[in-house]
């Protein structure tokens, strides 16, 4: 896994540790800036001013008195409890509500920014829902004095919290209610510098005097650094019914939490940040409970999100297969993340991080915040059971790691079980209770389990790379499972939304292994029929179409597993024949990764093809000049879909958009189609540019499934390339004239006349599905403090969605040949002089790159008749149009005859 340092993607703890340090920061800056600004320029006395406090205990603690002692607290990184947060000087809550009393009497409204009021109101919400779960202990102890003064306190904190918010959200109202016409007062203005904490991820850095005044802190006592405090403890905060005898029983001792034998409750401080290593108290049992808490719950949102989406094809097909076996193997990649996220912040105590360890935690010591516990009073055994299964075991998770482990008790080291065909269970769909489910689970294991082993096998004798194409992240865990015998959270989570995927496709689990089958046939098809030879020499082009030819037939159109499973049978005494394709026709996703991956290759490689000639280049601007001069001419589908691939301000696209001379136009060609400065060589698609961001997408995701072994991206990084390219703002939504006519001044392109009044029409790329508001709130946010899993995993569905819906509908390779016949046409209708100047004619030993020069000879051919002055120019215009039409016209026939020809067979 990579660095975290500068993630795009962040699970929802580290998210709100990061938000709480980045306000605290803004708030301490903002209030000595705006004081100090003062026109009188002094700063009233606040502190002077009272502040409602809660009843404190009568004896304070450490804490407690180091809080007084100080003005502020520089919180230094605990090594159990790391978040890459730098540092971040600490508040005090008492301190908090007069530091925001200064901002909200001497701030101008615009220097209260949306982000700080944002971050505020997370940070309550958590504070409140931690609050109402920890308080139900209190409820349950009113004899425990302590208990009552810690949850008060904690109350009171809340409400301090919640009067800061009042304030500052009635400033940014106000704001708001500025006219647009209206500037804002200029004489008090905040310097990006006063807040760049609240747009980078902690860049600050921990002052001198700071770690000076806390290396003068008391170190802590022999006596503390000794003690331990059991999790134990927190049993009777929240005892959950029918389970005192199982805790008793199985919890075994855990390690010690905390360092501090201080008993000051976590709530007698509010602390932005990180605790100290010496002021350790409960805030830790605290934290590493949310920590826990909140790493589940990112891992169930995921789980949702993906399951929503795969009922969405089961009932409507409101969603493409492709799609959903990306976002699903994305959500493999996500686990792993906040996984290894966990693990960093805990890596001085790593067998926290263990899934027993979490899973006794929640389901035994302590339990699940959302669940209420008092409602299974009143259940019988049996509704007991169910409600246990249905409400936590499930979203822990516990009975896909059952079976992951008694699979892994039961598979030997270095063993492949294999089964005959006949002796394999019947999958019954429609699960509805626990031991119905746990049947359907146990069935379909199997088939995973079985596979995945064999797998590991044929890579370890050599028989296939280590890293299948579009291998999804599920079974290359279970595979690294079945080497170390270790079972990771991420493992049982992604196993655990595949039994989800199971049960949702029902009988249908087999479409997208037919799918994928149809479309590697067709892809496999149009590279064969096209000879890289006949467009370049480029080497490694050549090398590479070839491989994407082989892989694409062996994985999607041969069972790679046969071979090896038939000789295995006979091994073993079995006589049946294994059945083919077995493990993509019960793994809907790798076999829907695989039909993607097919997509992708097919576009790719036909991009790269097309762009070793500028072939598509010149049909297009003879395409685009007819049409300046005969708007009637029919529709080009093909040539459209290339257009919506680059930018309008592109320089391909300035030359012909919303230019309505035809001569212009082809005028234009030579000036706007060629490589640009210091390319030496052939044109490829390095050369080009403009594109749009649907091909940078494609691009991005060709990298990380198209590959077979070590050349795809690690883990999580094409998510992060994919939210750059989504997120950032199209430099124009629809691109003024006035930027494109700069653009084609700069670039000596002609704007021509307007022809019979009519307009060419207008192209613009395709807007994203996300609208302005949303994306603009996405991108803050990535800026801000980064993206939720969620966040990221809806970024990669939409784009694989758009992609779909959008570039991978065009065929390059198809649009290729129709540009190459479209300019056979056009060279034919200017008769044997013409077709003696281009010297094409097809075949071996005539690249069709000979006939991206026919706009220039047309070119010239105008210009020679324009300096003559004989009127020549509206003959050639003609020619190019009937030209066009006689191809466009033999086209549309033949689409016709293919379409009648695909319904007779499919009858």
């Amino acid at each position: 896994m990579e660095s975290t340092e500068n993630r795009v993607g962040r699970g929802t703890w580290a998210r709100y540790k990061l938000a709480q340090a980045q306000f605290t920061s803004w708030v301490k800056q903002t209030a000595d800036k705006v004081v100090s600004r003062k026109p009188n320029g002094t700063a009233p006395d606040l502190q002077t001013k009272g502040v409602e406090t809660s009843p404190a205990p009568a004896k304070e603690s450490r804490r407690q008195k180091k809080a007084r002692a100080k003005a502020t607290v520089t919180p230094l990184a605990d090594p159990r409890l790391e978040t890459n947060v730098e540092s971040a000087k600490s508040v005090h809550w008492t301190e908090l509500e007069v530091l925001a009393l200064k901002i909200a009497q001497n701030a101008e409204p615009e220097q209260i920014p949306d982000a700080a009021v944002n971050i505020l109101r997370d940070v309550v919400n958590l504070r409140k829902k931690s609050f109402k779960f920890f308080s139900g202990a209190a409820a349950k102890r009113p004899a425990d004095r302590k208990l009552q003064e810690s949850n008060q306190t904690h109350a009171h904190i809340i409400n301090v919290l919640e009067r800061i918010l009042v304030k500052f959200e009635a400033l940014t109202s106000a704001r708001r209610k500025v006219t647009k016409n209206e500037k804002p007062d200029e004489k008090n203005p905040m310097g990006l510098s006063d807040l760049i904490n609240m747009f980078t991820h902690l860049e600050v850095q921990t002052s001198p005097d700071a770690a000076e005044d806390d290396d003068q802190a008391d170190p802590p006592s022999e006596d503390d650094r000794k003690s331990t405090r059991s999790k134990k403890s927190h049993k009777s905060k929240k005892k959950k019914p029918r389970k005192e005898r199982r805790s008793e029983t199985r919890a075994p001792p855990r390690p010690s939490m905390t360092d501090n034998h201080d008993d000051t409750s976590w709530l007698d401080t509010f602390d932005w940040g990180l605790p100290s290593a010496d002021e350790d108290d409960e805030d830790d049992e605290f934290d590493f409970y949310m920590m826990v808490y909140c790493f589940f719950e990112d891992l169930n949102t995921i789980r949702n999100y993906v399951q929503e989406r795969w009922c969405d094809y089961w009932y409507d097909r409101s969603v493409h297969l492709n799609t959903l076996a990306v976002i699903t193997n994305a959500a493999f990649e996500l686990f792993h993340m906040l996984e290894w996220d966990l693990m960093k912040a805990l890596k001085f105590h790593p067998e926290l991080t263990q899934y027993t360890f979490m899973m006794d935690m929640l389901f035994i010591q302590i339990g699940l915040e959302h669940i209420d516990y008092d409602s299974y009073d009143d259940l019988s055994q049996e509704e007991h059971d169910e409600r246990l299964w249905r409400d936590e075991a499930d979203w822990l998770g516990f009975l896909s790691y059952c079976t992951i482990n008694r699979t892994l008790q039961n598979v030997p080291p270095g063993k492949v079980p294999m089964l005959p065909p006949s002796a394999r269970k019947k999958v019954v769909y429609g699960a509805h209770n626990m031991k119905t489910w746990q049947q359907f689970e146990n069935t379909i294991s199997f088939q995973m389990i079985t596979e995945g082993s064999l797998l590991k096998a044929l890579k370890k004798n050599g028989q296939v790379p280590p890293k299948l194409p579009a291998e999804p992240l599920l079974l290359l865990s279970w595979q690294e499972a079945l080497k170390r015998h270790a079972i990771t959270t991420s493992l049982v989570f992604s196993f655990h939304l595949w039994v989800d995927i199971r049960h949702i496709m029902e009988e249908q689990v087999l479409n997208p292994f037919n799918e994928m089958q149809k479309t590697g046939q067709r892809v496999v098809d149009a590279l064969r029929l096209h000879d890289p030879n006949s467009v370049t020499k480029d080497k490694a082009f050549k090398w590479e179409y070839k491989e994407r030819i082989q892989d694409t037939t062996e994985f999607l159109l041969e069972d790679f597993t046969y071979e090896d499973k038939l000789l295995r049978f006979r091994q073993i005494g079995i006589a049946e024949d294994p059945e083919e394709f077995f493990l993509l026709k019960n793994e809907p996703v790798w076999a829907g990764l695989l039909d993607f991956r097919a997509r992708l290759v097919h576009s790719e490689m036909g991009h790269q093809f097309a762009a070793f000639t500028y072939v598509l280049e010149a049909a297009s601007y003879l395409y685009h000049a007819a049409r300046a001069a005969d708007p009637n001419l029919p529709v080009w589908d093909n040539m459209y879909k290339l257009n919506e691939t680059y930018l309008d301000d592109s320089i391909f696209k300035s030359g012909f958009l919303g230019v309505k001379d035809p001569v212009a136009i082809i005028h234009n060609y030579q000036l706007a189609i060629k490589p640009p400065v210091g390319w030496d060589g052939p044109p490829d698609l390095a050369s080009r540019s403009g594109f749009a961001q649907s091909v940078k997408i494609r691009r991005t995701l060709y990298y990380r499934y198209g590959f077979a072994e070590e050349d795809s991206y690690n883990e999580i990084a094409y998510m992060e390339h994919l939210a750059m390219h989504r997120l950032q703002l199209e430099r124009y939504r629809g691109t003024p004239r006035t930027l494109i006519g700069s653009i084609r001044e700069s670039n000596g392109l002609l704007d021509g006349e307007d022809v019979n009044g009519a307009t060419t029409g207008v192209y613009s790329v395709a807007p994203p599905k996300l609208d302005e508001k949303s994306e603009e709130y996405l991108r803050r946010k990535a800026v801000l403090s980064k993206l939720s899993p969620i966040e990221m995993l809806q970024l990669v569905d939409d784009s694989v969605q758009t992609l779909l819906e959008g570039l991978l509908q065009l065929d390059y390779l198809q649009l290729f040949d129709e540009a190459t016949l479209f300019l056979e046409e056009v060279m034919d209708a200017f008769g044997p002089e013409m077709q003696q100047r281009v010297n094409y004619k097809g075949g071996e030993g005539h690249p069709p790159a000979r006939l991206d020069k026919l706009p220039t000879y047309l070119g010239e051919d105008l210009k020679a008749a324009a300096e003559a002055g004989n009127g020549k120019e509206s003959e050639i215009i003609s020619k190019l149009v009937d030209g066009c039409r006689e191809f466009l016209t033999e086209m549309k026939l033949a689409g016709d005859t293919n379409t009648a020809t695909e319904e007779v067979c499919s009858q």
